[in-house]
């Protein structure tokens, strides 16, 4: 009957502690969180580890260029710093080319410049052309010509004509045979530009 009575007893006490540790058990559920609520979040920087350099594979170097090697040794002119000497025929130099002075020939100057202006010695009169004549016309040519230091003419010049080309060659003729005694400045004969007119009319003045 001990026996029945502590067994009894025994399981009336475990029933116990089991029935406290289910209560223990039930009060300390986990508490359910409310995520309505705002919740602050610190935003940590992390550094990143420095990425290091790529490296870069170094060429070798070129090997220098081998120049191609020449046979012979090229004969460079070297300059002189002394003037050649001239050679070849010699050239006689008029020393008044030096003095500032003209050298020696004749000197050419106007009629109105000179001492004594040129005088006609022989002035044959220009022959009228047939034709102006026949048709009346008249005109006018003025000439210009250069008088030799031995009178004689040269170098004639038409300056002006009217009408034009019709008296030229009358006037030319003529005075290509004109003569004069040469001009003279400080008493030396010299030769002189003379212009003169020509006058053509009908009524026999010319």
């Amino acid at each position: 009957m001990i026996r029945y009575g502590i067994a009894a007893l025994a399981a009336l006490l475990i029933t116990g502690l089991i029935m406290v540790a289910a209560a223990q058990l039930v009060r300390e559920r986990p508490q359910r969180h409310d995520i309505s609520m705002p919740t602050t979040v610190s935003l940590v920087t992390v550094p990143r580890d420095e990425e290091a350099p790529e490296e870069t594979e170094e060429k070798p170097p070129e090997p220098p260029r081998k120049e191609p090697q020449l046979d012979f040794a090229p004969e460079l002119p070297t300059p002189s710093l002394t003037a050649p000497a001239l050679t070849g025929p010699a050239v006689d130099l008029d020393p008044a080319l030096f003095r500032g002075t003209a050298p020696a020939g004749p000197m050419i100057f106007e009629a109105a410049e000179l001492d004594r202006a040129p005088r006609a010695v022989v002035r044959r009169q220009p022959q009228y052309p047939y034709r102006a004549r026949q048709r009346r016309v008249e005109g006018r040519v003025k000439v210009r010509f250069l008088v030799q230091t031995d009178g004689s003419v040269s170098q004639i010049t038409i300056l002006e004509s009217e009408p034009a080309g019709t008296f030229d060659q009358a006037v030319i003729d003529a005075v290509s045979g004109w003569r004069f005694e040469a001009g003279r400045l400080a008493g030396e004969p010299v030769a002189a530009w003379i212009v003169t007119p020509i006058l053509f009319d009908l009524d026999g003045g010319r």
